[in-house]
């Protein structure tokens, strides 16, 4: 009661009065020109947008068609009122998808170890069946890694979202699903749960998605970044691929060394001496490994890798050696940069950020693609060429 009547005889105070009432108008004053602008603003967008409507984006509203470019940060949101248009560049960096052209999907699968990793692939959404290319690179996992938000009702669409943003924004990703090619990886929490998968997780993970029924089963591919050459390598050989597409590796495989030393100062030295310098047995190991690889192999090399040299005198004469059947496409710088890498115990904890080469990653992305359509037995029908247009 003495607060009650406290307020009460403030309130009757005609100074008190006055003081709220010119508050009140400045309230109302407020709120009138929010609506006034909002109204103007409102008018003026869509005057605007009249007079950006097309005969192309009339022919479009005929058809009942509402394309949507696929976006990590809405690709399963609402269709938006998007045109469509022909790109310019025969590889441009990053292909632009829509959502009417694809279908991406993604299950769990448990692995050996107990943990659980997400197999995701997209693919041609009219194509009966397609060539398929499995790709191992690091940067998926940094990729759909992101911070997901803490609501329960957003939080497993996030996951999807993230999952997919490899086909989105990865040169490799979206180019090739835009060529008409299934494209399919697999990502974990963390690179360690990726690094727990075995031969047999990989392999179980291969077949599923070559019994798909859109996936031609002998037009089935392997891609990997130089980050996963061991690993790459030997699935290939265990593995019965159509092809395999492997980023020349800047280590010696198969070893727990880098023989760093030893790779900046190959130049100098002739095969047989860097063997001697660093582990001989791994001469065996490479002659042994990549004479069981039947599939042909595309090597991808740069100009001016300090490891070129290197890679010569072992990997490219363990295939000459082996006889094994290679081919090679030489970029003019290094394509793919990564940083924030974080180390512990050996193991990645932190997933690196990608930077890209663009007109590298081209050169790659033409030689590559060239190459799987040689090799596959169904031709890959390329999605149409698209671009934003506001």
């Amino acid at each position: 009661m003495v607060y009650d009547a406290f307020a009460l005889r403030i309130e009757d105070c005609p100074s008190t009065q006055v003081l709220m009432f010119r508050r009140r108008s400045l309230f109302g004053i407020l709120a009138i020109s929010i609506v006034l602008a909002f109204r103007c603003f409102g008018a003026d967008e869509e005057g605007n947008t009249a007079t950006q409507s097309t005969p192309q984006a009339d022919a479009y509203e005929e058809q009942g068609l509402k394309p949507m470019i696929l976006d990590p940060s809405d690709i399963f949101s609402e269709e938006r009122n998007i045109l469509r248009k022909l790109t310019t560049g025969e590889y441009p960096f990053r292909r632009g998808l829509f959502k009417d052209d694809v279908v991406i999907k993604s299950r769990q699968i448990k692995l050996e170890s107990g943990k659980k990793v997400s197999l995701v692939w997209g693919r041609p959404k009219n194509a009966k069946v397609a060539p398929a290319v499995f790709i191992i690179d690091v940067e998926s996992a940094a990729l759909s890694n992101a911070p997901a938000p803490l609501f329960f009702n957003r939080r497993n669409q996030r996951r999807k979202e993230l999952e997919a943003k490899y086909l989105l924004t990865s040169p490799f990703g979206s180019n090739l699903l835009g060529h008409g090619f299934v494209v399919a990886y697999a990502v974990g929490k963390d690179l360690s749960t990726l690094r727990s998968a075995r031969k047999e997780d990989w392999i179980d993970m291969f077949d599923k998605i070559r019994d798909f029924k859109e996936v031609e089963d002998s037009s089935f591919f392997l891609m990997s970044t130089k980050e996963y050459a061991n690993l790459s390598v030997y699935l290939a050989s265990v593995y019965s691929f159509s092809g395999f597409i492997l980023e020349e590796p800047h280590y010696m495989l198969f070893s727990r060394q880098t023989h760093r030393k030893i790779i900046d100062e190959s130049y100098r030295y002739t095969s047989e001496q860097i063997w001697n310098r660093t582990d001989p047995s791994r001469k065996d190991l490479y002659h042994r490994i990549f004479g069981s690889i039947y599939s042909p192999i595309m090597i991808v090399r740069v100009e001016n890798s300090p490891t070129l040299d290197f890679n010569e005198k072992t990997l490219i004469s363990a295939l000459k050696e082996t006889n094994t059947h290679f081919e090679t496409i030489t970029l003019p710088q290094v394509p793919r940069k990564l940083v924030s890498l974080s180390e512990s115990n050996g193991v990645l904890d932190t997933e690196p950020r990608v930077t890209y080469n663009a007109p590298s990653v081209s050169t790659w992305l033409e030689g590559m693609i060239t190459y799987l359509k040689v090799n596959s037995d169904t031709m890959p029908v390329e999605l149409e060429k698209r671009k934003l247009v506001y």
